[in-house]
């Protein structure tokens, strides 16, 4: 008798965990969405010089370069400190490491006593992290080619 509310318990944390995992997936643009490539390919660089391996998913975070956008040469010292100033907050994380989060280490107990769908949160959690990574990492990158323009205005001269 006490085997159905355990299988009822996991199936339900298994389907919780598997809308939220294909919700994150949903919301988070694919990287070979064609604006993405667009806004993150250098100006002096032609689309067709990309590689295969460019245009597939990227399964771990590559370096980039900096990311130039069309406008960026109009602006002058004062709106681009307006743009830092406004990308800074996005290079901030308020996901938890492994060892702080207290679901992560709530999922493992659950899971290894009780319930081994808790540890589906594992994925989950992983794969929130590596979403969290890229766009950190998109906002440093554009951070990067703020300032790039930044030195060659000669701003910090003054």
């Amino acid at each position: 008798m006490q085997t159905i509310p355990l299988k009822l318990m996991i199936s339900t944390l298994l389907v919780l965990f598997s809308q939220n995992l294909l919700a994150e997936i949903e919301n988070h643009p694919s990287p070979i969405d064609p604006l993405l490539t667009s806004s993150t390919r250098a100006p002096e660089q032609p689309a067709s010089s990309q590689t295969a391996e460019s245009s597939e998913p990227r399964f771990y975070p590559r370096p980039m370069g900096p990311a130039f956008e069309s406008g960026d040469e109009r602006l002058n010292c004062r709106q681009l400190d307006q743009q830092l100033a406004s990308l800074e907050s996005d290079t901030y994380s308020a996901k938890p490491g492994f060892y702080e989060d207290p679901y992560a280490g709530a999922s493992i107990f659950v899971g290894a006593v009780w319930a081994p769908g808790a540890l589906a949160y594992l994925g989950y959690s992983g794969a929130a992290e590596y979403y969290e990574q890229d766009r950190v990492s998109e906002a440093q990158n554009r951070i990067e080619a703020l300032r790039r323009m930044k030195a060659r205005l000669r701003c910090y001269e003054y």
